[in-house]
């Protein structure tokens, strides 16, 4: 079996942490972006995105004291078949894109093809909270990618993980890449914890450069988790998927509908598996589950 997968632990370079979906004071967020700063470097974080509402915060004045602040912005536009819109975030644009938030009339399609032209990173963000079908989701082409977790939409509603909406796409022929991001807002509430520091993507990398953590993004070099780490991920000449993981309860491959394979602990933890993939596959995503209900996800492995 003929696999394709683009293996950031096969690449050079170093590890970095890093979260693509924050808001600060600058449009509903409550923290401003020093304290976002000192929140995210405190938590081990390499780099952040802060990605407000209808406006790309300038981040060229805040000392990020080593951790890399990486520009963005958060469009809702467009109309889904529930009445509700599509959330589009872009990463590494320069500039406020030239479209109203909230703006039912325009076009998601627009805004994701302004990103990728500004050299951006579009990503569709939170589609299980936002209401969208598998419909309104195909209706966009030419991401980069999607969320398949949310922590604030997580602690917010419950609606935090799409990992349906990711799989529709990806077995309808779609190849779109696989973020775990925290949308942070800081409500704040008594009875729900801060969601903030919750999810994350790792990142392979030559260097802590916006530049080289943008290409290394777009390219496909990272994994996202809520927790657990991937430590290995190798496919072998006929096409065995082997998976190593910090101590998990279950190894999951997930794929084309009513295929994949779901690996449990026994008597001790799992830290390693392999899949040997079965006929009539046309993806294979891993994801890892610990004893704490935290997961990580790989990026898809296609077959061809």
């Amino acid at each position: 079996m003929r696999r394709f997968y683009v293996n950031p632990f096969e690449a050079g370079g170093r590890w970095f942490k890093g979260n693509v979906h924050t808001h600060s004071s600058g449009s509903d967020g409550t923290r401003t972006p020093e304290q976002l700063v000192s929140m995210y470097l405190g938590a081990g974080y390499d780099f952040l995105s802060i990605t407000d509402h209808s406006v790309v915060t300038d981040v060229g004045g805040v000392d990020g004291r080593g951790l890399l602040l990486i520009p963005g912005e958060e469009l809702c536009v467009g109309r889904s078949h529930a009445g509700t819109h599509y959330h589009l975030v872009g990463v590494g644009i320069q500039e406020t894109l030239p479209f109203r938030d909230f703006d039912y009339g325009t076009d998601p399609q627009r805004v994701v093809d302004e990103i990728n032209g500004l050299g951006g990173v579009s990503v569709l963000a939170h589609p299980y909270w936002s209401g969208l079908s598998h419909n309104d989701a195909m209706a966009v082409d030419a991401l980069c990618g999607v969320e398949i977790y949310n922590t604030s939409c997580d602690y917010e509603r419950n609606t935090g993980l799409s990992a349906s909406h990711v799989d529709g796409l990806i077995a309808a022929g779609r190849r779109p890449l696989i973020f775990a991001v925290d949308d942070h807002h800081g409500a704040d509430r008594p009875t729900m914890p801060v969601d903030a520091c919750g999810a994350w993507i790792m990142v392979r990398a030559p260097s802590l450069d916006e530049p080289d953590i943008l290409a290394a993004i777009r390219g496909g070099l990272f994994y996202s988790s809520t927790g657990p780490q991937i430590r290995g991920i190798a496919v072998d000449g006929e096409g065995v998927i082997h998976v190593e993981c910090s101590p998990a309860r279950t190894v999951s491959f997930i794929s084309t509908p009513s295929l994949g394979m779901k690996f449990h602990a026994g008597g001790r933890p799992l830290t390693s598996a392999s899949y040997p993939g079965r006929p009539g596959e046309k993806y294979v995503r891993i994801e890892v589950t610990d004893f704490e209900g935290r997961s990580a996800w790989s990026n898809p492995i296609y077959n061809e």
